[in-house]
């Protein structure tokens, strides 16, 4: 799965823009299909409330990968977050609200 911030251009698309423009909407696809299935939204300021976490963090959730630097996960495996420092999984996540249009 890719971080949504790279992906491969399309060398045989004809135009001076128009592989970028292909680029960039099929990565966009797929940042929507990640988001959607797991119900979070990246690179937005959202407030996440965690199942035992008494207070709710704001501030832009990370996705995380299994070498604990921001963007590549696994695809065969649940995904983890960070938000201000704490690292979390999906199952602790009782809700995500996106603070900003």
């Amino acid at each position: 799965m890719p971080t949504f911030n790279q992906g491969q251009f399309d060398f045989d698309t004809p135009g001076s823009d128009t592989g970028w423009r292909k680029w960039r909407e099929q990565l966009d696809e797929r940042k929507r299909a990640f988001e959607a299935r797991w119900g979070v939204v990246l690179g937005k300021i959202v407030e996440v409330r965690l199942r035992d976490l008494a207070k709710p963090l704001r501030g832009r959730l990370e996705w995380i990968a299994d070498n604990g630097k921001t963007g590549q996960g696994n695809p065969h495996s649940q995904p983890r977050f960070r938000l201000q420092g704490l690292e979390f999984g999906h199952e602790e996540i009782e809700s995500v609200v996106q603070m900003e249009a």
